[in-house]
């Protein structure tokens, strides 16, 4: 099975000449229409907030792409630039002679026979590696300032495949990614169908290493209308694209497997100057995608060192800003990155990965999508139309003790401890928060066998489930009772209307005997 890198042009080819132009032009276009700073424009001005211990002092940069401005990215940077985090990138190589990569490339591996031994050449005809590392960790004080990474204070890993790769190479990089010290592999390429089982193993490797691994969903023009591998291997971070104004980018995959989202079109990254004589280019796809949540997962593992790689997945789809129809669906998964709220909010602490749960929870009510059993996920009509996003969350617990009382749901997601009831301070936040997906415990939940739970703090009983209090035997009476009282009530409708009847038939034919009137 040969992968590919996920092209960066908009019909698949790298922009070239006018089209280049266009695209910037388009870009610009989109960013003024919804009064976002894009290339070289002031930063937006939000409050300081303190950067973590050991944080690396990058330079504020001067300048913005419309991402930026959308995912709040100067804030986050504020916060966490990624510093002391190795972000591996499994691509055709990476130039790291380009300027907005100097110093930020660490001795790598090629794994392919084609590859550079140490990945610092890119081998891909679009520069498509060095695009990926651009936005991940590209510096801002070379250079275009608003072409930058989101995580300017990271390092790269570079893998290199060679100009093309198949799936045995890119289980291999994995393997060679985890060996050589990575804590984040971006994985933007793919190939349709099912992993194959050395990719399964190689994920699994790195799950096993504490690695958080993210890869971008698929790309419809090269065929790819479901979410193809490895992007699609459960407890991995599949990517989909978002636009400026956070609808789902069209030009994206989707499926069951979706996990979040993030910009996609029009982003402007570092290529090769062989590539671009200016060293930079604009292109669209879910590769931009899935390098702008690698850089995000980045900021988070700089910031929150304590965090296990499954709580650095939680904090990051439990921040999510919620798209499309509510709670998780086939096309932004849990909603679309904030990475500043990632950073900052309390978020309960899990057990295990929260993706590796099969997906049970769809936007709207009724079957789940076609192709999630397929995925290892769905549940029976009942469960599905009690499915929603209400499960009760509490705060964030930081100690083991605490991780242990928190077990997961069906969902995957974290259940507070004590019976799921809420604590005040949590349901005060998310009531307040419309960016949580409403308030904590409001709406039915999962249970494990698919059928609707109580909702966390409710006193009834949930959509298609038992009663929320007292015993079964109470429920039958209370069924009965209102079973006998209907009939009662039946009956005596029943003989009021017929001595109604009665009274005014007898009317009619007395008042019938009387001299008839002229017609």
């Amino acid at each position: 099975m040969r992968h590919r890198a996920m092209p960066r042009g908009p019909t698949g080819t790298r922009p070239r000449g006018p089209r280049r132009a266009v695209a910037a032009v388009q870009a610009f276009l989109v960013g003024s229409a919804l009064g976002v700073p894009l290339l070289a424009t002031p930063a937006l001005a939000v409050p300081a907030l303190a950067a973590p211990a050991g944080a690396s002092s990058v330079a504020p940069a001067q300048g913005s792409q419309w991402y930026h401005a959308v995912l709040g990215l100067t804030q986050a940077q504020r916060i966490s630039q990624g510093a002391g985090v190795v972000v591996a990138v499994i691509d055709g190589g990476v130039d790291a002679d380009h300027p907005k990569l100097q110093g930020q490339v660490l001795p790598g591996a090629g794994v392919g026979p084609d590859a550079a031994p140490d990945g610092w050449r890119d081998d891909d005809p679009d520069g498509h590696g060095t695009a990926m590392a651009g936005l991940i960790a590209g510096r801002n004080d070379n250079g275009r300032p608003e072409v930058r990474g989101i995580a300017p204070a990271a390092r790269i890993l570079p893998v290199s495949t060679g100009a093309e790769a198949d799936s045995a190479e890119v289980a291999r990089g994995i393997h060679r990614a985890v060996d050589l010290g990575a804590d984040v592999i971006n994985l933007s390429l793919g190939a349709a169908g099912s992993a194959t089982p050395d990719e399964r193993e190689a994920v699994a490797y790195a799950f096993a290493h504490d690695v958080v691994v993210v890869a971008s969903a698929g790309n419809v023009e090269t065929g790819d209308h479901e979410i193809n591998s490895p992007a699609n291997i459960p407890g991995v971070v599949s990517v989909t694209g978002s636009t400026a104004r956070g609808d789902f980018w069209q030009g994206s995959s989707l499926g069951s497997r979706a996990v979040i989202a993030a910009p996609a079109p029009g982003i402007r990254a570092p290529v090769p100057t062989r590539v671009s004589p200016d060293g930079l280019d604009t292109g669209a796809g879910t590769s931009n995608s899935a390098a702008i949540v690698s850089g995000v997962v980045a900021l988070i593992r700089s910031a929150r060192p304590d965090l296990d790689a499954p709580n650095v997945i939680e904090r990051l789809i439990y921040t999510a800003r919620d798209a499309g129809p509510p709670g998780r669906d086939v096309e932004f998964g849990f909603g679309i990155v904030d990475p500043a709220a990632a950073l900052t909010r309390p978020v309960p602490v899990v057990g295990a990965n929260p993706l590796l749960a099969a997906p049970t929870r769809w936007g709207l009510a009724g079957q789940p999508p076609a192709d999630a059993d397929r995925a290892g996920g769905g549940s029976d009509a009942a469960g599905a139309a009690g499915s929603g996003s209400g499960s009760g969350r509490g705060g964030e617990a930081d100690s083991p003790a605490a991780a242990s009382a928190v077990p997961p749901t069906a969902d995957g997601r974290a259940a507070p401890a004590g019976g799921g009831a809420t604590p005040p301070d949590a349901a005060a936040s998310a009531a307040a928060d419309p960016d949580r997906g409403g308030a904590a415990g409001a709406g039915p939940g999962q249970d494990h066998d698919g059928t609707a739970a109580v909702a966390a703090g409710g006193d009834g009983p949930a959509t298609g489930g038992a009663a929320g209090h007292g015993s079964g035997h109470r429920g039958v009476a209370r069924v009965a009772l209102a079973w006998v009282g209907g009939l009662a009530l039946a009956v005596w409708l029943g003989g009021l209307l017929g001595v109604g009847a009665h009274l005014l038939s007898a009317r009619r034919t007395t008042t019938g005997r009387g001299p008839r009137g002229h017609s």
